[in-house]
């Protein structure tokens, strides 16, 4: 028998209320439930509220201190039955009191923060990045990968052939927008020279990628990657005096995956800068900008850089909760108003 959503609703309040007596049955007692998101619970007491979410992701401690934001409190108890360790260097960064603890069936213990996940060196080749720039894309290189990008979108890949599947063990550069175009790419244009398959990944979507372009699929992946290209080109427009790409402390799943994006470099009088820009409502993108901060540029000034549709009024609360307040910036959308 299905469980609707309502059900879900009071079975993670059920889940909530007991995990909360367990913890302390005093001030559960005197606890109250709050609205929150649809993935998750939330209980009111004198000074506390406390949260239940089924998301462990930095969305979700966003939407928590929020929560605790408009009730007052000067104290957060988040529960999560997975990746806690993360959640709590996240919590780490904002100057509310934050406890994560993670659930163990009817119970739950306090979690540690876990470590940033460090930047693996790229698989690389410098002549296949010369070829990347030589058709006018731009190189990137995040999470060990080496990708090409034109306007935040990626073209290109550099990938080892392993030789257990039958390859030669050695990089190649792979083009297409994405694992499945690239795929697509190799099956039909097989025999193809790499710069010729480049430069048709390219042609195709700069065709689709322009300011005031016709709505496009290609128009919209990755929109905050193309925000990203358009403050490194002018690096005024966030006060910096110049910015290169940085990889962020989260990992994209896929080119469809919208996830913040970052740059760094020094502003006018040469203190570091960290620019971090995301599109639409965002609730990933101040946990991931103060994350990347600490782990890529510790002491950097942080900007949130969003068009100024996305500034909406709980941004600069988040923003003015973390512990080393970040600076949330207005910045035009290069896609324009089609």
């Amino acid at each position: 028998m299905a469980v609707s959503d309502e059900q879900r609703a009071r079975l993670r309040q059920v889940k909530l209320a007991a995990l909360a007596r367990d913890r302390d049955a005093a001030t559960a007692a005197d606890a109250t439930p709050l609205p929150v998101g649809a993935d998750g619970a939330a209980l009111a007491s004198p000074g506390t509220v406390e949260v239940l979410t089924e998301d462990p992701g930095p969305a979700a401690l966003s939407a928590a201190l929020l929560v605790a934001a408009r009730a007052g409190a000067g104290r957060l108890i988040l529960y999560v039955d997975d990746l806690a360790g993360d959640l709590a260097r996240w919590a780490s960064l904002f100057a509310l009191e934050v406890e994560v603890r993670e659930v163990r069936g009817a119970t739950s213990v306090p979690t540690v923060p876990a470590p940033a996940p460090e930047e693996p060196g790229p698989v690389d080749s410098p002549e296949l990045r010369r070829l990347i720039e030589g058709v006018g894309a731009d190189v990137v290189v995040e999470h060990g990968v080496v990708t090409g990008e034109v306007l935040g979108l990626e073209v290109a890949r550099l990938v080892v052939w392993p030789v257990e599947l039958g390859g030669d063990g050695e990089v190649h550069l792979e083009a297409g927008v994405g694992r499945f175009d690239r795929d697509a790419a190799a099956a039909m244009h097989g025999e193809e020279a790499p710069t010729e398959a480049l430069t048709r990944a390219v042609g195709v979507v700069r065709a689709h990628r322009f300011d005031g372009a016709p709505t496009h699929p290609l128009s919209l992946l990755a929109r905050e990657r193309w925000l990203r290209a358009a403050v490194i080109a002018a690096p005024g427009s966030v006060g910096a005096a110049s910015l290169e790409p940085v990889a962020t402390t989260a990992v994209r799943s896929s080119v469809r995956e919208a996830a913040p994006a970052a740059a760094v470099g020094p502003d006018p009088a040469g203190s570091p800068l960290l620019v971090v820009c995301a599109v639409g409502a965002a609730l990933s993108l101040v946990p991931v900008a103060a994350d990347t901060r600490a782990a890529r540029a510790p002491g950097a000034r942080l900007v949130l850089a969003v068009p100024s549709r996305d500034h909406l009024p709980s941004l600069d609360t988040l923003a003015r909760m973390l512990r080393e307040p970040a600076d949330v910036v207005e910045v035009p959308v290069p896609w324009g108003a089609a």
